[in-house]
């Protein structure tokens, strides 16, 4: 099956005048105009079994804003096109609209239009428009060697919740709920995101949608450098580490290639790096220098490649 990175690098082939909007999750345009668009589709990104219809329109706007939050950005305004089958209720469609609504107006963002059309499954598509709060937008080609890199939050928890969710009698185990919920709800980093390219004068900026592995191979590949992870460093919550254990799984292999953590992940100099440490979220976890890829330093020592066929993919899920 054709991978995400495939499609992407034929859509910039076919369109040689878009390319410098095309590598990274916002485009930013004129007057520092910020746009971003993403789906949730049912069977591929939810299902009704598991979400409530709450969580889902939540979601679908919060997965927007971290693409906004990856460049510091302030986000202004939404367009929502729902896609809905014969099987949604009145109900069932006004809830998904309140978590909508709620996740909006958390975050200030003026819901000013869309579509609404019928489908065989629900897909819900939230573009949102911002706008750059700083010259220092968060590139990705930003990394230099010499720089440190460094992530916000804990990852693997959301997969691992994912895993929870589909796991029976999962609830039963006390610190569930918290991944389940972090998978379900995700919280975009936009203020934390604003402070970042604030406090810095150069910073290379992504969400880790798709996993930190993934974050740091875009990043490498963008900025032409080579990026030195260390696993011992990678912040871990202790809900994961208690249920990766219970479960018998490898944590750091779910917060490498997990996905849907909505944290950043990023490299700054040496320099700006001290402006960071003011955040308590954020860590530092690795380094940059000279060379190709991104590789990770196991706890024994050993340096390892990260592989993108090891990383999250919307197309295979």
């Amino acid at each position: 099956m054709i991978s995400e990175q495939q499609i992407l690098e034929l859509i910039r082939k076919l369109t040689p005048n878009s390319k410098k909007y095309l590598h990274d999750d916002v485009a930013i345009l004129e007057n520092n105009l910020v746009l971003t668009t993403d789906s949730l589709i049912e069977n591929t990104h939810f299902t009704l079994k598991d979400y409530k219809p709450e969580e889902i329109g939540w979601k679908s706007v919060a997965v927007n804003l971290s693409d906004v939050a990856s460049i510091g950005a302030k986000p202004l305004y939404a367009l929502i096109s729902l896609s809905i089958s014969k099987k949604c209720s009145y109900k069932w469609l006004k809830n998904l609209y309140r978590g909508i609504v709620n996740c909006s107006k958390k975050y200030k963002v003026q819901i000013v239009g869309g579509n609404v059309a019928r489908s065989k499954e629900i897909n819900i598509t939230v573009t949102i428009i911002g706008k750059a709060t700083s010259k220092n937008n968060g590139l990705r080609s930003n990394a230099k060697p010499g720089d440190v890199v460094f992530a916000t939050g804990t990852f693997g928890d959301s997969a691992l919740g994912l895993y929870l969710l589909n796991k029976k009698n999962s609830y039963l185990i006390p610190y569930t709920s918290y991944l389940i919920n972090t998978h379900k709800v995700p919280i975009p980093q936009i203020k934390l995101g604003q402070d970042i390219v604030r406090f810095t004068k150069r910073v290379s900026l992504m969400d880790a949608s798709d996993g930190l592995a993934d974050c740091l191979i875009q990043i490498a590949k963008e900025s032409k450098v080579k990026i030195i992870a260390k696993e011992k460093e990678i912040p871990l919550s202790k809900d994961l580490l208690n249920s990766t254990k219970q479960n018998k799984i490898n944590p750091y292999k779910l917060a490498l290639y997990g996905g849907e953590d909505y944290q950043l992940v990023g490299t700054v100099s040496k320099k700006d790096i001290k402006n960071l440490k003011k955040f308590k979220e954020v860590k530092i976890i690795g380094e940059v220098v000279s060379g190709k890829g991104a590789f990770l330093k196991q706890s024994n020592g050993k340096i390892v490649k990260l592989d993108m066929k090891k990383a999250f993919k919307h197309f295979l899920k």
